[in-house]
């Protein structure tokens, strides 16, 4: 083909008398077209943002106020009272083991098979408090109503309290952590291990370093004990199933479950709605 004829063909065809430069009517194509990328922009932000809007209010929905066993966390539910039926309740111990803080000076206490309890064991209403160690509605009710409670009712001989074991399936290091709560008991050191762990839970939830906080409250020489019976101790895990069995025998399948005389409270129960359960009971007849 020869490329020079076809060349010459074309610019023959073409006929520059008719052609002029027209930069208003340029100008007008370039901002309608940058107008339209605008447009689409706009829309295409307004979109998402309705979309994470969405996905935001439906987080906030869902929201739970207590883990359930074995499917995650669930929705509360306001339910009529509850009642168990009169099966498995624990019997009363010779001496009651009030509830205090970790001794600061680290002097190691007498060591109590009922360390899990707290208040006198002829006091007229039992409560079992069901936790597992990894929930966080767990952790929110063990260290800002428990306290209350024991206040206003263990301290003064109303209410015995005891503290029950029940790591849900779904929680990777919930049943170590109640391991070395019991474990601590065993040295006289329950109340300051349960504690530390429950106020550190976003801490070992992630690495399962349950020791390095409980070594934090209990002396070196006890901590040795510990470890050696998380490790080695059958008693440690037996514990810990006993708690199991007997939230089985009451149908008890959520954390945190408060249970006072056969009443159950579940999930997230304000300090109030406690008292008006018991006052009436502990009011002079």
């Amino acid at each position: 083909m020869d490329v020079s004829r076809w060349v010459d063909g074309r610019l023959s065809a073409l006929d520059p008398g008719n052609w002029r430069p027209d930069s208003s009517a340029a100008l007008a194509r370039l901002r309608h077209r940058d107008t339209s990328r605008r447009r689409r922009w706009w829309l295409w932000a307004t979109v998402s943002a309705a979309a994470l809007a969405g996905c935001a209010g439906l987080l906030l929905v869902s929201t739970p106020s207590a883990c359930a066993n074995p499917l995650g966390c669930s929705q509360p539910v306001r339910r009529a009272p509850v009642f168990l039926p009169a099966v498995a309740v624990a019997p009363k111990t010779a001496a009651p083991n009030p509830v205090v803080a970790a001794p600061a000076h680290r002097v190691a206490p007498a060591r109590k098979a009922n360390f899990k309890e707290s208040g006198s064991p002829t006091a007229p209403i039992t409560c079992e408090l069901y936790t597992d160690y990894q929930c966080p509605f767990c952790a929110t009710f063990y260290l800002e109503t428990v306290p209350r409670l024991v206040a206003s009712y263990v301290d003064s001989g109303k209410v015995r309290l005891i503290h029950r074991d029940f790591p849900l399936a779904q929680h990777r290091y919930a049943r170590l952590a109640a391991r070395y709560a019991d474990a601590a008991g065993e040295a006289g050191y329950y109340q300051a291990a349960a504690t530390r762990i429950f106020r550190t839970q976003a801490v070992w939830s992630g690495d399962g370093d349950v020791d390095g906080q409980v070594a934090q409250v209990v002396p070196p020489a006890a901590m040795e004990g510990v470890r050696a019976r998380v490790r080695n101790d059958p008693a440690a895990e037996q514990s810990v199933a006993s708690d199991e069995a007997l939230a089985r025998a009451n149908r008890i399948d959520r954390t945190p479950t408060l249970v006072c005389n056969r009443h159950v409270f579940t999930g997230h129960v304000s300090f109030s709605e406690i008292q008006e359960y018991l006052d009436p009971l502990l009011a002079p007849q």
